[in-house]
């Protein structure tokens, strides 16, 4: 849905399969929250958002990610050029054309995410800058998340993972209201539609049999309906031509005319797209 508001979460969730579950090369590490040390006695503390480090000895690669879904904060951010230090790369991920290419410094590479399509893109590719990774960052990585990430790697709190899961079931239930809108209103059409075919059968149905009744009778003059009308109505007036009512006559011209009718709707409903 276009109003549906954007997440962190949702943007990080798509980063990690950047990095997870690829066919042709390993997968990589991929974290969310992570710290450039130990949080305590730590005057210079930062947390990325997201880092990925490629399992390779001969160029290992931290990718370093800030996710920024509001313009004011990416505005009011000072912080995140001290997370250059910490990665070789470094990329800001962002809805399509929250932050622009021309904003960010040459070596700093940018991602939109699409909520359309739920995917990302890169709009620009960060530059690998060969820094050598902290020792403290390093020691944080064995010492707290050797085991694996958070039981909510997305987010940065259970607080704002039981938000988001609020938001997503409010969502999911609007998405739901308006599914079954349009779809009880094409059942409607649906039902309209059936009730005009029934009584348009109504209608038809005694003027079918009086057309069988009387076409069994001409058929066994050697007279057939299934001809064209003109074939038919010149056959019929040399017929019955000074032997007949002329009323009879003119019920027999009626009776095949609906005849040619009733071909017409059967030939139409047989028509793909046609109604059923």
């Amino acid at each position: 849905m276009r109003d549906k508001q954007i997440r962190a979460d949702m943007i990080l969730r798509q980063l990690s399969k950047r990095h997870v579950g690829r066919l042709k090369t390993p997968n990589d590490i991929f974290l969310t929250n992570v710290k450039n040390g130990r949080s305590w006695d730590n005057g210079n503390l930062l947390i990325m958002d997201a880092l990925a480090i490629r399992k390779s000895w001969k160029k290992p690669c931290f990718t370093g990610y800030e996710v920024k879904v509001d313009r004011g904060d990416f505005l009011r951010d000072q912080k995140w050029p001290g997370y250059l230090q910490y990665c070789h790369e470094f990329y800001f991920a962002c809805p399509m054309g929250l932050i622009r290419p021309e904003e960010l410094p040459n070596e700093v590479g940018l991602i939109y995410y699409n909520p359309e399509k739920d995917c990302i893109s890169t709009k620009r590719k960060a530059l690998y800058r060969p820094v050598e990774i902290s020792w403290e960052l390093l020691m944080y990585l064995v010492m707290t998340r050797i085991n694996g990430d958070s039981q909510h790697p997305f987010f940065s709190s259970r607080r704002e993972y039981f938000e988001a899961l609020v938001k997503d079931k409010a969502e999911r239930k609007k998405l739901g209201i308006y599914v079954a809108r349009e779809v009880g209103g094409y059942i409607k059409e649906l039902q309209d539609e059936k009730r005009k075919i029934e009584s348009e059968l109504n209608w038809a149905r005694p003027k079918i049999e009086n057309y069988n009744a009387i076409s069994k009778v001409l058929l066994k003059h050697g007279i057939s309906l299934y001809r064209d009308s003109n074939e038919i109505a010149e056959v019929l007036d040399k017929a019955l031509t000074g032997s007949l009512n002329p009323a009879i006559v003119k019920k027999i011209e009626e009776l095949t005319d609906l005849a040619n009718r009733l071909q017409q709707m059967v030939s139409t409903a047989n028509k793909p797209g046609g109604t059923e």
